[in-house]
């Protein structure tokens, strides 16, 4: 038995032998090292993509957090006028509950120094509840922000539209738990997703970029330009971009294809 399929079990092994997979079996000469081959790529990539996120997640946080900070003060987040009504995906007072039960239960010392020190029936700084919410705590708030000019606001030193931004952040997410779990990110696909705000860098990632069968951007490689976009807004001259070249380097087009990429997508200027 192939060290691969001891050590990962023959469901996750299937998985990547879906790009090999015909009408009527395998692909003639399709090797476990073909496998072995995708299976490096995958955790390539998802260690890459969370090494994206340490910088997206902190940086998304406190752009929201500062922004609405000097606007609205230190617990804007508990005042249900700047959010909408309540709907499935966001409900004010569950979110409230959930993050200030989320904060009191939390084994940090500034958490015990609060609760001994400080009027408890008021709810915290929202800068440390912010050390208790998940990128996806993140998104579902700024979605629900009932001001387009605190959305624009908060957007607009990413240099991003608001409404790109609240589609990459769901987006964003998604992958994240994808990597956190430690799922498959090879030869996924997702939800459709927006790919960018501006429609000439819009359409030369389509005709540039982006695999042309991938019309509804449900591949990877939309997603991981979104994180070449964050990373470079919050940290300029992050070398992540680069990297990622290197971690897709070696690859075939039809290796790579299943990410969403297209030939020669590393040298466009929109990666750079």
């Amino acid at each position: 038995m192939p060290n691969s399929l001891r050590r990962v079990g023959l469901y996750r092994l299937k998985g990547f032998l879906l790009p090999y997979k015909t009408p009527t079996g395998y692909a003639p000469g399709t090797s476990f090292a073909d496998v072995e081959r995708l299976m490096v790529l995958d955790e390539g990539l998802r260690l890459h993509v969370l090494k994206a996120m340490q910088t997206v997640e902190v940086g998304i946080r406190q752009a929201i957090v500062q922004y609405m900070l000097e606007r609205y003060g230190l617990r804007w987040y508990a005042d249900p006028g700047h959010f909408h009504e309540p709907n499935d995906f966001f409900d004010h007072a569950e979110f409230l509950q959930r993050v200030t039960e989320e904060f009191t239960q939390m084994p940090e010392l500034f958490v015990g120094h609060y609760r001994e020190r400080y009027d408890l029936d008021a709810p915290p700084p929202i800068w440390m509840i912010a050390e208790t919410m998940s990128l996806g705590g993140w998104s579902k708030l700024f979605t629900a922000l009932r001001s387009q000019e605190d959305k624009d606001g908060i957007a607009a030193p990413t240099g991003i539209r608001a409404s790109t931004f609240a589609s990459w952040l769901h987006a964003l997410t998604v992958v994240r738990n994808v990597c956190a779990h430690q799922s498959r990110l090879y030869d996924r696909v997702f939800a459709t997703m927006g790919v960018a705000d501006n429609k000439r860098v819009r359409r030369r990632l389509l005709e540039h970029s982006f695999d042309p069968r991938d019309t509804n951007a449900l591949r990877l490689a939309p997603r991981l330009y979104a994180l070449h976009r964050l990373t470079q807004a919050l940290d300029p001259g992050c070398p992540w971009t680069d990297e990622l070249k290197g971690v897709v380097a070696g690859y075939s087009l039809e290796e790579v294809s299943r990410l969403g990429f297209r030939v020669g997508w590393e040298r466009q200027s929109e990666w750079t």
